[in-house]
């Protein structure tokens, strides 16, 4: 056998190096182009409708919710009231004197901290 031949080692080396990393970045390349290239199937996007139907209910119970009326039974002393109606209350408090409102507010907060002793 010879030892002549057309490339030396370390360039061997480096030409399998470079075959290497270019059959990674084109391995990488196909499968981006394989995620990307694939699209939206028709059960993601059945779950898409899905989703956003669940989302729309959602929403609309959520806004019903905030502009109505309500007395909470379970506990004593609770109404939920609509935005427009707690702006309102609100103002009243607070508009005529902020430190009052504020006095008003902290009072009910420390009120409805107290627990019932029975000692």
């Amino acid at each position: 056998m010879s030892d002549n031949t057309c490339c030396s080692a370390r360039m061997r080396k480096v030409l399998a190096s470079f075959v290497g990393v270019l059959g990674s970045f084109l391995i990488i390349g196909a499968l981006a182009w394989l995620v990307v290239g694939r699209g939206e199937g028709e059960v993601d996007a059945a779950a898409a409708r899905n989703r956003l139907a669940v989302r729309e209910k959602l929403e609309q119970e959520a806004k019903a919710d905030l502009a109505r009326f309500a007395i909470d039974g379970s506990k004593e002393n609770l109404a939920r009231l609509s935005i427009d109606r707690a702006m309102e209350v609100l103002v009243a408090e607070w508009g005529k004197d902020a430190g009052q409102g504020r006095a008003k507010l902290l009072e009910r907060l420390e009120a409805s901290k107290k627990t019932q002793s029975f000692e």
